[in-house]
């Protein structure tokens, strides 16, 4: 297995389309060139629920690793989405994505069916799943705790025996404090846990031993990002906490809240404040996918005035 450290502040970058909602390529390129050039960050997701993953076919996904890996040309990691369908078909695609240039593979749950969901009760089927994907591939993986999105959360005792995997590197967590914690101990150094909360909580994971972020809101002033985790990480905690109240919050709150439950995109939205900032030729996400209203660009544009990244 190829030897990957993975750490620190993970851009879960867009996916650009043009107005057309064709893939924009030049766009991908260089947006992830403006990611990479930020100071602290270590690595960059692409394919996640923020690159709308669920809007892109096959072989758009391997474009845009492809390009993704280009542009790094092995400056940090990229960490490719996968969502999983059977194992067989997994481990094929798995090796695409692999041979497009990803270096790690964030893998999806493939309980997120109503009908599957059942077979977590059984831990021997969880981790078979991903000792096979591990065994058919050989790529590190992280594994994505994300209830509010799949539907789903593996239990503590499942992470545990995930962790104890050689191939799986990391836990994503997008999942209560709770929970983190749970997992935190559960997991017992053998994997980095990677904060990815969308709300206040994401500082206290950082505190409690989380190894970084990844997190789609950190597209939006990613230095902004990087500068909590290096405030976290040097022991200024206070510091960290008095930035986090006055730069990202702010975000958080116009970004994510409520996630999942209300009629709006948050992808649309990330993607309207990158064209705000000049860092986008569209703002367009792909149907169904809703677009911003007036009332959201205009909240947008007051939000990113407040913390100081546009005038």
């Amino acid at each position: 297995m190829p030897m990957v450290d993975l750490g620190g502040v993970v851009t879960a970058v867009v996916t650009p389309f043009r107005e057309d909602q064709s893939l924009d390529v030049a766009a991908l390129r260089a947006y992830v060139e403006h990611v990479l050039s930020v100071d602290g960050v270590t690595g960059v997701l692409c394919c996640g629920y923020t690159g709308e993953i669920t809007s892109l076919n096959r072989e758009e996904q391997l474009r845009v690793v492809a390009t993704c890996a280009e542009v790094s040309g092995g400056r940090v990691p990229v960490i490719a989405g996968i969502q999983p369908t059977s194992t067989v078909d997994t481990i094929a695609f798995g090796r695409e994505l692999k041979a497009a240039g990803a270096d790690v593979l964030q893998v999806n749950s493939p309980f997120y069916n109503v009908l599957r969901r059942g077979y977590l009760q059984n831990e021997d089927v969880v981790v078979k799943f991903f000792a096979d994907l591990a065994a058919g591939i050989d790529l590190p993986m992280t594994v994505f705790q994300y209830p509010a999105g799949s539907g789903v959360s593996y239990p503590a005792t499942t992470v545990a025996r995930l962790a104890e995997l050689a191939h799986v590197i990391g836990i994503k967590e997008a999942v209560s404090m709770e929970t983190y914690v749970a997992d935190y101990h559960a997991v017992a150094g053998r994997a980095a846990l990677f904060a990815d909360n969308n709300s206040y909580t994401l500082v206290g994971m950082l505190l409690y031993g989380s190894e970084g972020t990844m997190v789609g809101v950190g597209n939006v002033g990613t230095h902004l990002w990087t500068r909590l985790y290096q405030l976290i990480t040097s022991g200024d905690a206070a510091a960290g906490v008095a930035h986090a109240n006055e730069k990202l919050v702010p975000l958080m709150n116009t970004f994510t809240r409520d996630l999942g439950q209300t009629p709006w995109s948050f992808v649309a939205r990330v993607k309207e404040a990158l064209y705000q900032m000049g860092l986008l030729p569209s703002a367009t996400v792909r149907d169904p996918e809703p677009s911003v209203t007036e009332d959201d660009r205009q909240e947008i544009q007051k939000t990113l005035r407040t913390v100081g990244l546009i005038g």
